[in-house]
């Protein structure tokens, strides 16, 4: 029989010092600014994303309806095939807004004023909460 190595004991006076992990995990003042950096630029994407959305469905919308105009068939249900497009797209930008807003980052404090970027009067006002 073999005795366990040290790294595989339980470390009770860890356990008991809550203190020490709660530092350990407290993230750096750079890696805090890392953070709030990706977000924004996911947060940015995400607006992208949105208006592209919004033109394109305008695009199709107009596409649609003129074909369904030009054919006659505008009051069928079955020729609005644009609805299909607003489902799917907008699926997908429903699922890019919720994984941009669960990638928020959580512990953020204040830094530097004046921010002339967008992305940087993002920064700084995440980091401000």
């Amino acid at each position: 029989m073999t005795q366990p190595t040290e790294s595989l004991r339980p470390q009770a006076d860890l356990a008991s010092k809550p203190d020490r992990l709660s530092e350990w995990d407290r993230p750096s003042e750079a890696e805090r600014l890392e953070a709030a950096r990706r977000y924004v630029e996911q947060l940015q994407a995400f607006f992208v994303h949105a208006g592209v959305f919004a033109v394109g469905m305008v695009v199709i919308l107009v596409v649609n309806v003129a074909t369904n105009l030009a054919a006659g068939i505008a009051d069928e249900w079955w020729a609005w095939w644009s609805v299909w497009a607003f489902i799917g797209w907008g699926a997908g930008i429903a699922v890019h807004g919720l994984v941009v807003r669960l990638n928020r980052p959580s512990s953020l404090s204040s830094a530097g004023e004046g921010s002339s970027t967008w992305q940087q009067r993002q920064i700084d006002k995440l980091l401000s909460k």
